[in-house]
């Protein structure tokens, strides 16, 4: 009995010792990482661009209302003179009327302001589309230099 007791150990030793460790074997070599490195960086410049690019469109299209906007105000400001000085005109020298003349005086005052201030907005736009602009070209000068160097190996 003690025989096959030594017997099943000594076959188990054995049979432990002729056992070998999974081995892992690369499918990718190290070059190759170097390269899919470098398609994924490439990929995340471009993906900066892009959303930078659509930063740019949405500040465009806010450069564009508020174009109207100034558009709009210049129009006011511009009636609101003509009526003004229409007023002062029309009354000549006899029957002023000094409420009233200070009234559209006033108007006149308040929508030239309102049309400053919409010329400002419509400048500080134009800035920072013109900043993401600059951006976007850094980013694109970046790409250029990051573009990944393939290697075909053709066996």
């Amino acid at each position: 009995m003690k025989k096959y007791i030594y017997l099943s150990i000594v076959a188990a030793g054995l049979g432990i010792s002729t056992a070998s460790a999974q081995v892992y074997v690369a499918k990718v070599s190290k070059d190759s990482v170097g390269v899919l490195t470098g398609r994924l960086e490439a990929l995340k410049i471009s993906q900066k661009i892009q959303e930078l690019k659509i930063d740019e469109a949405k500040e465009e299209a806010e450069v564009e209302k508020l174009r109207v906007k100034l558009l709009e105000a210049n129009d006011k400001a511009k009636e609101s003179a003509a009526k003004s000085s229409g007023h002062i005109s029309k009354t000549g020298s006899s029957d002023i009327n000094i409420k009233e003349t200070e009234k559209l005086a006033k108007k006149a005052k308040n929508d030239m302001e309102d049309s400053q201030k919409a010329l400002d907005r419509f400048n500080k736009q134009i800035r920072a589309v013109e900043k993401v602009r600059a951006e976007i070209q850094t980013e694109e000068r970046k790409a250029g230099y990051k573009k990944p160097l393939l290697s075909f190996n053709y066996q």
